[in-house]
């Protein structure tokens, strides 16, 4: 275990302690909670835009003719459609991409506080790679924080780099092969709360259709792994 030198910039983490940023924990643990706040507001309001939909079209076509309805149903098809699909979609990837936003940024502030306490002349933006898989490798590789990334938790984490990837690269599209094991669309068949929708049935490419309760399991795991990095015991007291 290396001892930590005494320093003055992040002044809210204790020195006497063995883990890296026991502190900064509760701080992701307050953030991280208004992740999930804002992930029930947007559900929330999703759900009262369709029941006020649903509401309106009934109140309608209260005394029309079968004939009027199909009508009716056809006039509103496209506000039913955006509503029930395209609005949540756009809200889903905007919400999943800024909790991935934040997990990373929040493990690359992790590294900064190792590169610190440890006094390393490294930084991980000297390492090659990209992302959290180069966190990954300051971390493990220079520091020895292992057990963090032997986890289920940190497993997810991977998988879901690679959905945000695909979301904020091809908007969601990704090649759709799920005879083949480790490709990703036979990984995200897998997934609860993740859909695979092929424009056509012959199609080679689907899209990503995500839920809020994907969002939600996410902010949970992605949580979990920072908390795991920040109590790990790395330090002498």
């Amino acid at each position: 275990m290396a001892k930590s030198p005494p320093s003055t910039k992040w002044p809210w983490l204790r020195r006497d302690s063995k883990r890296i940023a026991s502190g900064f924990a509760r701080v992701l643990l307050y953030e991280f909670d208004a992740l999930e706040e804002h992930r029930e507001f947007a559900d929330s309001s999703l759900r009262q835009r369709v029941k006020s939909l649903e509401s309106r079209v009934n109140k309608m076509i209260q005394g029309m003719t079968e004939e009027q309805r199909d009508e009716y149903y056809d006039h509103v098809y496209d506000e039913h459609i955006n509503v029930t699909e395209t609005l949540p979609q756009m809200q889903w990837y905007a919400q999943f991409l800024i909790v991935y936003s934040t997990f990373e940024h929040t493990l690359h502030e992790l590294c900064r506080i190792v590169e610190r306490r440890s006094g390393f002349n490294l930084s991980f933006k000297d390492l090659d790679g990209q992302g959290i898989n180069r966190a990954r490798n300051y971390l493990v590789k220079l520091a020895g924080v292992n057990a963090p990334f032997q986890s289920a938790a940190w497993n997810r984490a991977l998988l879901l780099a690679d959905v945000r990837n695909a979301i904020a690269h091809r908007n969601g599209e990704i090649e759709f092969s799920p005879k083949a094991a480790k490709s990703l669309s036979a990984r995200l068949a897998k997934e609860q709360h993740i859909k695979l929708k092929q424009i056509a049935p012959d199609d080679d490419t689907a899209r990503i259709v995500l839920d809020g309760e994907f969002v939600q399991q996410s902010i949970v795991e992605l949580r979990k792994v920072l908390v795991d990095i920040c109590n790990y015991e790395l330090y002498e007291s």
